[in-house]
């Protein structure tokens, strides 16, 4: 018998409406215009917005959030942003502190950038970094306290998605 009692839980949602990440798309660039002096945070090189509440995401993507993700846990959203990364751009090895998980929602194809490493890499049996394999449309959630980075974006194309902190209920 084996038990897995320090594994780590990873939540992979396939296949968000396509009119909902359209409109979340041409958002972020809405967002870009109005928020231009934004600091400076895992982003190298990249955008991002400010953090945002939970009541200012759009009413569409509040019902499909709390529908797909309500359906695996009871949660609370702390703040949301996006993320806008051109070419060569990337985000630094972090964390999100003050929340039980962090979910991202891919608004553009990831190139399966997303790197979370392993908080177990010093034993032998235990798998190496890993890299979620995500598109567009898809949502990944994990828990907030894992190291994570995304690797420089290799397309000409901006590499758009939208972060969330999340808290248990």
């Amino acid at each position: 018998m084996r038990h897995d009692i320090f594994s780590t839980p990873v939540w992979h949602i396939e296949g968000a409406p396509q009119v909902l990440v359209d409109e979340l798309y041409q958002g972020a660039y809405q967002f870009k215009e109005v928020y231009t002096d934004t600091p400076q945070r895992s982003n190298q090189g990249g955008y991002q917005t400010p953090a945002f509440d939970w009541e200012m995401f759009h009413p569409q993507g509040i019902e499909y959030i709390d529908k797909v993700v309500g359906d695996i846990f009871k949660f609370k959203v702390e703040s949301w942003w996006y993320n806008i990364n051109g070419k060569g751009d990337w985000n630094i090895p972090h964390t999100h502190p003050n929340s039980d998980l962090a979910l991202v929602l891919y608004l553009t194809d990831t190139d399966n950038l997303l790197t979370l490493v392993n908080p177990h890499a010093q034993r032998k049996m235990s798998k190496q970094n890993s890299s979620p394999k995500t598109k567009k449309g898809d949502i990944i959630i994990f828990p907030s306290d894992i190291i994570h980075y995304v690797m420089p974006n290799p397309r000409e194309e901006d590499r758009i998605s939208i972060s969330m902190n999340l808290q248990l209920c």
